[in-house]
């Protein structure tokens, strides 16, 4: 570098350690049964409309919409979400339209330029129609239930000599600026406007697809493709992970181990449908043990259901959208529970408990309650994994450790490479590590006492001896004491003497 005569300043990044943000914590992943939805792909969903594009409004038989219905409207901001759909009995909705000979056009239900199975591919329907401005051209109108939805302009066939034109495969089967409700095949060089298969068109001109289903998946078939989903999250940064499909053991064991594994994340489940407290019990202790990555919630709730009345549905996707919406307010150290862990959009439960029966299942089963409190409404009231290790008895627990597990892992990428020496580990530690730990410390992320009580930070000779830095080795050990929930009140009244005196007057 040159400098000039006189003052020259330089900008260096000098011996400033970069800070460690925070890492998300409340990104959901949901596998669900939807409506529609491309198998085997993974889509980040931020609000309803997102979400409807991709997977559909509600289905019988199916939770998916219910419970990002509930994520969202409990807290929820992101979420990634797969269908499980069989494509060997699925079938996507189709129709060809001819040129007055042979067929020069077939037109599919699907998503920007793959087929999308299911019935609800029953509800579209196309007209063609000739351009009025272009000779030789045509228009494509898609209709869903009734509503004009997208309207493709000026299209000609691939083959049309000496014109690029805008072909149909081309502009509507493009993946980024294609067709959210169709695809087309083109089959012929003629003109599909010449005619639009008028015998079935309806009085505006539109013919309707057909030949959609849904898959007829169940039983074993149905749980293989539920676990098999898991592993598409695998390159996804998600730290809540549900599937309102099933509570099999099956499933359950294999999202408990997938959760595990990654060490980042945890596994929300619900408890079967119409089984009581008792029942409930029983089915957690399948579960019960050293299962920190996990935990279960009981009853069932009753929900408003836009394809009928009322609906019960597993609580798993309001429970997630509390959990986001808790971190948000109070903080990811707080217990997902209490009075302002109310679940909106719930209107009752399956199954109203005691106290006492509450106890006994959350004690002697590990799973969570979701109870109505008068003044407070339906909200969550309880809050441990499925471990029955003291120190691992609660979920804001095992969340605060995934968040510092995965801040930490982003925000000491910078030191990968850097020498091992002294000053590193000065840096890590005073400049990184620690200014973290004491920001959580000042939010209430800790037990009570000074930092020096409730939080540790150890890089030094002790741990990194020179056999460790030989073999490219850094140690970095963290330790801290989380805040837990006062989970049981104990509220102590009794008389005592009464300060007054008597005397002769």
């Amino acid at each position: 570098m040159g400098f000039n005569l006189g003052l020259n300043v330089v900008e260096v990044d000098g011996r400033v350690a970069p800070s460690i943000q925070a890492a998300p914590t409340s990104v959901a992943a949901l596998i669900i049964r939807s409506a529609r939805g491309l198998p085997n792909q993974v889509y980040q969903v931020t609000n309803w409309s997102a979400f409807t594009e991709r997977f559909g409004r509600y289905l019988n038989g199916a939770f998916g919409a219910y419970a990002m219905r509930g994520f969202i409207d409990n807290g929820g901001a992101m979420a990634y979400v797969t269908r499980v759909v069989d494509t060997a009995t699925a079938t996507s909705a189709s129709r060809a339209f001819d040129d007055g000979e042979d067929t020069a056009l077939t037109i599919t239900a699907g998503y920007r330029g793959t087929a999308d199975p299911g019935a609800w591919g029953n509800n579209l329907a196309v007209r063609i129609a000739p351009n009025p401005e272009t000779a030789g051209t045509y228009d494509i109108f898609v209709r869903e239930n009734g509503t004009v939805v997208e309207t493709w302009e000026a299209l000609n066939q691939s083959t049309t000599p000496g014109d690029p034109g805008r072909h149909p495969e081309t502009v509507i089967n493009d993946e980024f600026t294609g067709s959210k409700f169709i695809i087309v095949t083109e089959n012929d060089t003629g003109n599909p406007a010449s005619t639009d298969g008028t015998e079935t068109a309806d009085a505006d001109g539109f013919v309707p697809l057909e030949n959609g289903a849904d898959d007829s998946l169940s039983g074993a078939a149905l749980e293989n493709a539920l676990v098999a989903a898991l592993s598409r999250f695998d390159v996804h940064k998600v730290q809540l992970v549900c599937c309102p499909e099933t509570n099999s053991n099956t499933f359950v064991a294999a999202a408990l181990a997938y959760c595990e594994n990654r060490g980042d994340c945890m596994f929300i489940g619900h408890t079967t449908e119409g089984h009581d407290a008792a029942a409930s019990k029983t089915y957690g202790r399948n579960f019960q043990g050293n299962k920190v990555y996990g935990a279960l919630y009981f009853p069932w709730i009753r929900v408003a259901d836009p394809i009928g009345t009322q609906i019960w549905i597993p609580p798993t996707g309001h429970i997630m959208g509390v959990f986001a919406r808790t971190e948000r307010e109070r903080g990811i150290w707080k217990a997902p529970a209490g009075n302002a862990a109310k679940l909106n959009g719930a209107l009752d439960v399956q199954h109203h408990i005691t106290d006492t029966v509450h106890t006994d299942l959350v004690k002697n089963g590990s799973v969570n309650a979701v109870r109505f409190i008068p003044g407070a409404g339906i909200v969550i009231d309880s809050s441990r994994t499925l471990s029955t290790n003291t120190i691992w008895l609660y979920v804001n627990i095992r969340l605060l450790f995934n968040f510092v597990k995965s801040s930490l892992m982003g925000g000491l990428r910078w030191v990968v490479q850097e020498p091992n020496d002294q000053t590193l580990w000065n840096k890590v530690k005073f400049n990184s590590v620690t200014p973290f730990l004491m920001g959580l410390w000042k939010r209430g992320a800790f037990g009570s006492g000074t930092p020096d009580q409730v939080f540790t930070v150890k890089i030094d000779s002790e741990n990194n001896p020179p056999a460790s830095v030989q073999q490219g080795i850094l140690n970095i050990e963290v330790y801290f004491y989380p805040v837990r929930p006062a989970e049981t009140i104990v509220i102590t009244i009794g008389q005592q003497e009464s300060g007054a005196s008597s005397g002769e007057s």
